[in-house]
C-alpha cells in the first residue's frame, strides 16, 4: 500500500512538473527580435552592458581588434555551443538568443550588438527574463559568463 501512494505521489509530481513547464512555455513565446533593445525596462530582471549599464557590474562595452563579421560568426559559435542557448534571429551586427534555465526552463532573451567605433569590433550584450520581475541574478551571471568568453576572443 505504501508503495502506490509512493508511486502515485511520484507520477502527480511528473504530471505537475511538466505541466508547469508547458505553462511556462505558453506564457512566454518566441518572439523575434531585430534590433537590440533600447534598455531594459525592468531592471530587477535585467542585465546590460552598452552605452549605458543596467546591473553589469564592473564590466564596459567589449572592444575587439577584429571585424564585425568576425566578432559576429565567434559570437554565434559561442552560443551554438551552449546546450541551452539557441539563436533566434540575426543580421549583420546583430544577434537575438534565448537561454534557459535548466530546471523551471524559464526563457530568457540575449540580444548582442556589434558594431564598429574607432576602427575596433564594439559588444553590446543584454539579457532579460520573460517572466516574472525578478531574476535571483541568473542574467548577471549569463552576461558576466558571456563577457568573459567574447573578452579573450
Amino acid at each position: 500500500m505504501d508503495s502506490i501512494i509512493i508511486i502515485a505521489l511520484f507520477l502527480m509530481s511528473v504530471i505537475a512538473y511538466v505541466g508547469m513547464i508547458n505553462v511556462i512555455y505558453f506564457l512566454a513565446p518566441n518572439k523575434k527580435w531585430t534590433e537590440f533593445p533600447k534598455k531594459c525596462n525592468i531592471k530587477t530582471k535585467c542585465t546590460r552592458v552598452a552605452e549605458s549599464n543596467t546591473r553589469g557590474y564592473g564590466l564596459k562595452p567589449i572592444e575587439l581588434e577584429y571585424s564585425i563579421e568576425h566578432v559576429q560568426k565567434e559570437i554565434i559559435n559561442i552560443i551554438e555551443t551552449n546546450p541551452r542557448m539557441k539563436i533566434i534571429n540575426y543580421s549583420s551586427g546583430f544577434i537575438h538568443a534565448t537561454d534557459f534555465t535548466p530546471f523551471f526552463r524559464f526563457y530568457d532573451d540575449v540580444a548582442i550588438k556589434i558594431f564598429e567605433e574607432n576602427d575596433k569590433a564594439v559588444v553590446w550584450l543584454q539579457s532579460q527574463s520573460r517572466l516574472g520581475y525578478y531574476d535571483f541574478q541568473v542574467n548577471e551571471k549569463r552576461i558576466q559568463k558571456l563577457h568573459q568568453i567574447i573578452s579573450s576572443l
